[in-house]
């Protein structure tokens, strides 16, 4: 593949990058999450060592990620499964999250911050270990060079891999924005039906 960009090939800085910006989400924008948890068992408590894109490296805390669409939600979930919702998903939980305020993030598509950070789209999709390693440092970054909670982004702004016309991908660090309600899978037929006759996925339960 042809050479990375600078910041995916050095550490991201200690001190926030200039003309790196945060925007603002209106209260009332609403998420969805496919989690095998209750919301209300939640840990915020980080992997030893990262999973996924925006986990933190440091482990110090918990990343968790939804969907602007519904659908979206479903098709970042269950892409590798070939669209298969197995069998012993059915007590997984559909998760909307519902923006309590205002939200402070850190968008990723945005030409502006991309150039700041000496990156490109890759941030948002690639899956080269050097690209995952950026991500993860952005994780704990974000915290660094924003250290005041009330002005610290909620989550992290990113593209969608497999629905980018019609859904942005949110990782965010804590629930306390949002108003929070779920439902077990085998108890939303209306959706699961929905996503089996247009979506083409199957169920297994």
């Amino acid at each position: 593949m042809p050479e990375l960009p600078t910041g995916y090939r050095v550490r991201l800085p200690a001190a926030r990058p200039a003309g790196l910006r945060r925007r603002r989400i209106p209260a009332g924008t609403r998420l969805w999450r496919l989690e095998a948890q209750h919301p209300a068992q939640w840990s915020w408590t980080g992997f030893a060592e990262p999973r996924y894109r925006f986990d933190p490296a440091s482990g110090t805390f918990r990343t968790r990620y939804a969907a602007t669409d519904l659908l979206g939600a479903f098709r970042e979930r269950y892409r590798l499964t070939g669209l298969l919702i197995p069998a012993d998903h059915a007590g997984h939980h559909l998760v909307r999250l519902s923006a309590a305020r205002h939200l402070r993030v850190l968008d990723l598509r945005t030409e502006r911050n991309l150039d700041a950070l000496g990156v490109d789209d890759q941030i948002s999709t690639g899956q080269h270990d050097a690209v995952w390693s950026t991500c993860q440092q952005l994780a704990d970054a974000v915290r660094r060079w924003w250290p005041e909670p009330d002005q610290c982004p909620d989550a992290i702004v990113y593209r969608s891999r497999t629905t980018p016309e019609t859904s942005v991908n949110y990782a965010f660090f804590d629930s306390s924005a949002f108003d929070i309600e779920s439902w077990p899978l085998s108890e939303r037929p209306d959706v699961t039906a929905d996503l089996v006759l247009r979506h083409a996925f199957t169920i297994g339960y």
